[in-house]
């Protein structure tokens, strides 16, 4: 489960869920900072709760929007678009990350300061995990018989 929202030079900021709540606003301090006069310095809240992601509004000024709706807490559904400010945010679920999404998602990773060799290392955990799906198989390779002359 993601956030995933463009800034303002066009880039595409992708922020993975778990199940620590996190805060959007203006402020520093917020888990998810967007730059932007209309968003209140903690303008909302983000958390897992039995099994579902719910959006809470925290006294924001300007409110907190899901589907151009005005929220006070709403259970997220999967494709919901969050207004806070100018900025819409994109909640999807189940995704599976492709080519350009892994690449941004590292991006991200190494500027706030993760390494590839630690990058590396939870890939190849999360590989060995217990319960993980093994690998695809290796392809087998097809003898096409030669044309006869």
């Amino acid at each position: 489960m993601r956030l995933k929202y463009t800034v303002a030079d066009g880039r595409i900021i992708v922020v993975p869920l778990t199940e620590v709540p996190i805060t959007i606003g203006r402020g520093h301090e917020n888990d998810v900072v967007l730059p932007d006069e209309k968003v209140s310095r903690i303008h909302c809240g983000l958390r897992w709760w039995d099994g579902a992601y719910y959006l809470k509004d925290l006294q924001s000024h300007n409110g907190t929007w899901v589907n151009e709706e005005r929220i006070d807490v709403v259970r997220l559904l999967a494709g919901d678009h969050l207004r806070v400010g100018g900025t819409v945010l994109t909640f999807e679920t189940g995704y599976q990350a492709g080519t350009e999404t892994i690449l941004l998602e590292t991006d991200q990773q190494l500027a706030a300061g993760k390494g590839y060799s630690t990058i590396l290392r939870e890939i190849v955990h999360d590989l060995e995990a217990p319960g993980a799906p093994p690998p695809p198989p290796i392809p087998k390779t097809v003898k096409i018989p030669k044309a006869r002359a």
